[in-house]
């Protein structure tokens, strides 16, 4: 055993004292996860600039006990629950808001009709009707977020009027099936319906929406992990691989030096050479995981999750690499051809196992694809614990990648010894 840590102890100096590969191990993940942390928040979680709204109420109601329709619109756009979306300015004309608009003084106008109100009490009673009146929402052509944020708020708010009016309706058929047809007689109750489905909508709900971030079964307390975090994840096992490849690609050069060969004439067996070299590249990767996360955690502000599966996800992320890199190095008979296998090899792992895109939420094919690669299970525990996940969260995704890294070592193994024999 001391031998094959004396062998691992070599190598581990050897690739630490280059330069070149240091940069690719530590500083490469860290700047492409601050940089596009940078450029969604500041790190922090994706955010988005409350939408410039500027707002123009025409509507002057329908009569006495109704809630101008003109007037819930406006307050819907300017309820204090969005002001962190939307920044709102009313205004007393319609060519004044899209003049805001097209001088790029607001990305968004919300111009409501004078007759809103009448369009949405016209059909109330049975036999009566009016035109269809259309809210205008004139907005910044170059503009794709900000506009649907104020037509989604825009669109909640007609569908609460909408409603007033089938309860109205609701109301006055009602009246009729009850013998009662006079036209005056009809029309105040409808009034009275939707002003009362209005008022009710406008005060507090008594189904409260809770919004949580992605399901994770078993997880009640919401955790937002920053951006940088999760670019992080996907950049530290991509570059693990080639971590583990530089350690691994050693054996070949000392073969080609003539080195390897004299090392097997020693006393030494093979098979405790070749465990030195296999822990080398597993004490590579478990340290440059180690100092990614902890770099993560102070000039990121990365929260990790638990400390006891994330312990275990850096031991399995260090395993899945370490096996990853030596059976790409078995197939090869130089250095420079294993360079262009594994070189291959680890992007398309890495394209097909979702490191690009952090840990986003990933769906559909894709979903089912990513788990033909052992770092497409670790980038899956990796997310449910940045989410808020636990030990039952990564339980299978560890697993899997842990029986990925069997096969990998001992094909590796294999060929080392069928070419080493």
């Amino acid at each position: 055993m001391m031998r094959a840590l004396t062998i691992a102890w070599k190598d581990f100096r050897h690739v630490y004292r280059d330069l070149a590969g240091l940069a690719m191990m530590f500083v490469a993940p860290l700047l492409m996860a601050a940089a596009l942390g940078a450029a969604f928040g500041s790190g922090d979680n994706f955010s988005v600039t409350a939408v410039k709204t500027v707002v123009v109420d025409q509507d002057a109601g329908a009569g006495a006990g109704t809630p101008a329709a003109g007037a819930t619109l406006t307050a819907a756009l300017t309820d204090p629950g969005m002001t962190d979306l939307l920044a709102v300015t009313r205004l007393e004309s319609s060519e004044t808001a899209r003049a805001a608009v097209d001088e790029g003084d607001a990305a968004v106008a919300v111009i409501i009709p004078p007759g809103l109100s009448a369009a949405v009490m016209g059909s109330a009673s049975p036999g009566t009707g009016s035109a269809a009146a259309e809210v205008e929402i004139y907005k910044d052509p170059a503009l794709n977020v900000g506009p649907s944020i104020v037509a989604a708020v825009v669109e909640s708010a007609t569908q609460s009027l909408n409603g007033a009016r089938a309860a109205a309706t609701a109301a006055a058929r009602l009246a009729m099936s009850s013998s009662v047809t006079e036209p005056a007689v009809l029309d105040e109750v409808a009034s009275e319906a939707a002003g009362v489905f209005a008022r009710a909508a406008r005060a507090e709900a008594p189904v409260i929406l809770q919004e949580r971030n992605p399901l994770i079964e078993g997880v009640d307390t919401e955790k937002r992990p920053n951006v940088a975090s999760q670019v992080l994840v996907g950049m530290m096992l991509f570059f693990m691989l080639f971590g583990a490849a530089t350690p691994a690609r050693s054996i070949l050069d000392e073969h080609r030096n003539g080195t390897l060969p004299r090392l097997f004439t020693t006393p030494t067996r093979r098979s405790v050479i070749l465990g030195g070299k296999y822990i080398s590249v597993f004490l590579v990767v478990l340290i440059q995981a180690v100092v990614l996360l902890v770099a993560g955690r102070f000039l990121l502000g990365a929260d990790w999750g638990e400390p006891g599966p994330v312990a275990v996800l850096t031991l399995v992320s260090a395993l899945v690499a370490a096996s990853l890199g030596l059976v790409t190095v078995s197939f090869a008979k130089t250095p420079g051809q294993a360079g262009a296998v594994s070189s291959a090899v680890f992007v398309f792992l890495g394209l097909i196992s979702g490191n690009f895109a952090g840990t986003a939420s990933i769906g559909g094919a894709f979903a089912v694809v990513r788990r033909f690669s052992p770092v497409g299970w670790l980038m899956e525990g990796w997310s449910n614990v940045l989410f808020g996940g636990s030990w039952g969260n990564i339980a299978l995704q560890s697993g899997a990648a842990l029986a990925f890294t069997l096969v990998c070592f001992g094909i590796a193994t294999f060929l080392f010894r069928r070419r080493y024999a």
